[in-house]
């Protein structure tokens, strides 16, 4: 992991993190119903499961203590971390711990792991679409890996990614973070993969987290 500030990370990515996986985040205090029901509209007229229920802050507990199974009672331990985030820090705090977690690859873990093995790039060379593709792809990005073995699997991954890329544009848009320009260009413009390779180290910043709410 490289860890990274929330100054530093793209206003994109944010913007599309938000508008992809939790709407309401920043007027939640960790649990979202509205937010639940909407999931479960999508999801039946998609016909598919194209979104989850789970706040960015239910995720956040989730990275950082690992559920250890889908029971009830793991399911309230992760509300109950969710909780306690939200009562002990900012939600920029949350988007950074989310930021500078999720799993990419390997033993890499957090955004400029992902932007480095996607795009062979630095975070702050990030363009759009290449942001909207990491903020789609948090919850399971071998699901859209380019490199898995295999051509038709490659070229399934590129499909998808591609219309995982569209369907975060289409939110940020409907959201009113992308005016229609912007949009339109951002639809236009070809996804360009080019694999970088890392070194994993563990995060100081996040194993304090970790102990404070777990004392």
């Amino acid at each position: 992991r490289k860890y990274v500030r929330y100054e530093d990370i793209p206003g994109d990515f944010i913007r599309g993190l938000v508008a992809a996986e939790d709407q309401d985040f920043w007027e939640h205090g960790g649990f979202s119903p509205r937010g639940i029901g909407r999931a479960f509209v999508n999801n039946l007229l998609a016909g598919r499961v194209v979104e989850g229920g789970s706040t960015l802050t239910q995720q956040t507990a989730k990275n950082l203590f690992k559920r250890r199974g889908r029971t009830y009672d793991e399911k309230l331990r992760e509300l109950a971390n969710a909780l306690r985030l939200e009562r002990l820090y900012d939600k920029e705090d949350i988007l950074e711990f989310y930021s500078n977690q999720f799993y990419v690859n390997g033993n890499g873990r957090g955004l400029a792991i992902a932007a480095r093995f996607f795009f062979d790039k630095e975070l702050s060379e990030l363009g759009l679409v290449e942001c909207a593709f990491v903020a789609g792809v948090v919850k399971s990005p071998n699901r859209y890996n380019p490199w898995v073995p295999g051509v038709e699997r490659q070229e399934r991954a590129r499909a998808e990614a591609r219309g995982r890329v569209d369907y975060v544009l289409g939110r940020m848009f409907e959201d009113g973070h992308l005016d229609e320009a912007r949009y339109r260009a951002a639809l236009a413009e070809e996804l360009k993969f080019e694999r970088g390779h890392f070194r994993f180290a563990r995060s100081v910043a996040l194993d304090e987290v970790e102990h404070w709410l777990t004392e």
